[in-house]
């Protein structure tokens, strides 16, 4: 079986407590790089101010008004940003925010086909 958006959407949906060191973190990662890069090219974040737009949306509550390139620019940008700031990856779980972002990204790919 290969892993697809939905399937991953559907797994962290299900998932209840700390995300901490939590496989399907992991996989999301894995997952987003070999679907959106898979040759290392670096395409994302193509926005340079994608933490801001992460920042606005999450006060606004607006991840719905995201873009496919905003959201694919945030995640990897949360990515890249998490070598340096250990756990950022992992407290984007915690709060809810990367959940919303993998749904807008589904319901945006479904919209596509």
């Amino acid at each position: 079986m290969s892993i697809t958006l939905e399937s991953i959407v559907t797994q962290i949906d299900a998932q209840r407590g700390s995300w901490t060191s939590v496989q399907i973190a992991q996989d999301v990662k894995m997952f987003l790089w070999a679907r959106y890069d898979p040759n290392d090219d670096l395409i994302y974040p193509s926005i340079n101010d994608w933490d801001g737009l992460l920042l606005n949306t999450i006060k606004q509550n607006s991840y719905d008004q995201l873009t496919h390139d905003e959201i694919l620019s945030i995640l990897f940008g949360l990515n890249h940003r998490n070598r340096i700031v250990e756990g950022l990856w992992w407290s984007m779980f915690e709060r809810g925010v990367t959940q919303k972002l993998l749904a807008h990204l589904l319901s945006l790919n479904t919209d596509r086909r």
